[in-house]
């Protein structure tokens, strides 16, 4: 990312010892980024420190960036220590519902997941697409219910409802698919970010963790994470 980008660091409470962090924006939207900067560094700092542990992995690289793009196609993206959204994430004198707001805390947690799901670990082929989206989109969830410095936001399972119901109705359709999907081309793939690859595939392991018990997933975790890093992996 270049450009004439304005750049927001942590104030002390929100500073991690081990990972600099920044934020930026444009800069006809700083005035807008100054009032929700320490929330997104809260938010965030939060995210590293619960992932880290029940990853029972480190933080895997140097920095952690958030960028604020505009003309952005996307909603999110997670790249190496460099995460870029939409602006339309920006309150611009208005006050967001909790709803939004706690959506908009799911959207920052989800792509800081990925820094494991997705980046230290990558999916070898798109079949595999649910190993980075299905688990980034149930732990940032967890991690809003759980994580210390997350006490405030009390709607994570209530949100959550409807990724299963945005599941359950893709399921409904005729190009509906196996959670592991069968992709011949790349041209396939752009048709499997859907409601199955996220809503289906995290209800599913939140069914899982529900039965077997969070302490065999933090095991399991520990073991996916210390036998694929900086690897691929399949099902």
């Amino acid at each position: 990312m270049a450009g004439p980008y304005e750049c927001f660091h942590p104030t002390a409470e929100n500073i991690d010892a081990k990972i600099p962090m920044k934020l930026y924006c444009r800069q006809s939207l700083k005035q807008f980024v100054q009032e929700i900067a320490q929330d997104w560094f809260r938010v965030t700092k939060a995210g590293i420190h619960f992932y880290e542990e029940i990853f029972s992995t480190a933080y895997p690289f140097d920095k952690f960036d958030q960028v604020f793009c505009p003309d952005y196609s996307a909603g999110a993206m997670e790249n190496v220590g460099l995460v870029t959204y939409n602006d339309m994430y920006i309150t611009r004198g208005e006050k967001f519902t909790r709803d939004k707001t706690e959506n908009i805390y799911n959207t920052i947690l989800h792509e800081i997941s990925h820094m494991w799901f997705g980046n230290l670990v990558t999916m070898k082929w798109w079949d595999d697409l649910w190993l980075n989206e299905s688990f980034a989109n149930m732990i940032s969830y967890m991690c809003m219910d759980q994580a210390k410095g997350c006490e405030d936001i009390t709607l994570a399972w209530n949100i959550f409802l409807s990724e299963q119901y945005w599941g359950l109705k893709t399921d409904t359709m005729n190009t509906s698919h196996p959670i592991a999907a069968n992709c011949e081309s790349t041209a396939d793939a752009e048709d499997i970010f859907d409601g199955i690859s996220y809503g289906k595939g995290a209800s599913w392991l939140h069914q899982m963790i529900f039965m077997y018990g969070q302490d065999v997933l933090k095991e399991g975790l520990k073991t996916y994470f210390a036998k694929y890093s900086f690897k691929n992996t399949v099902l």
